[in-house]
């Protein structure tokens, strides 16, 4: 089974569907999330920035009929953590989302917007010189 999946028990009262592009959705009665999918999740906003140049490492989608409903991404990049961070910035203000925040913490920046009820938040690393990490949430309050 791909993505490390074998052998997952579900938490109590919960189900583990294992899907055909190596995915795996986890459900309860509170709602279901889906992990291991190597591309944008399924409810990722169109309004939303995609990382064009970056090799996606984890993604998941909650269950938007619960009314949690988010996005999580993570991804690798050999673009430098200045370049990525520039790219948010420009295409998140294109976009109509309004910058919020931003942060520098040591080797890591983090930037955070809103749009209407969404917060979109990406922190931004060189993971070892070579590469950068990027992880981005996604939720809609």
């Amino acid at each position: 089974m791909m993505g490390g999946l074998e052998g997952f028990m579900a938490p109590e009262g919960g189900d583990v569907d294992r899907n055909m592009d190596g995915s795996a959705t986890y459900s309860n009665d509170e709602g279901s999330v889906t992990v291991g999918k190597n591309s944008y999740p399924d409810n990722w906003p169109g309004d939303a920035p995609k990382y064009d140049n970056g090799e996606i490492q984890y993604s998941a989608s909650s269950n938007q009929q619960t009314g949690d409903s988010g996005s999580v991404l993570s991804l690798v990049t050999s673009d430098s953590p200045q370049k990525v961070v520039d790219f948010y910035k420009r295409e998140l203000t294109s976009k109509g989302w309004k910058i919020e925040q931003t942060a520098n913490i040591g080797q890591m920046v983090m930037l955070s917007a809103t749009k209407g009820t969404m917060m979109f938040s990406v922190q931004v690393a060189s993971a070892d010189g070579k590469q950068t990490s990027v992880t981005i949430g996604i939720s809609n309050n």
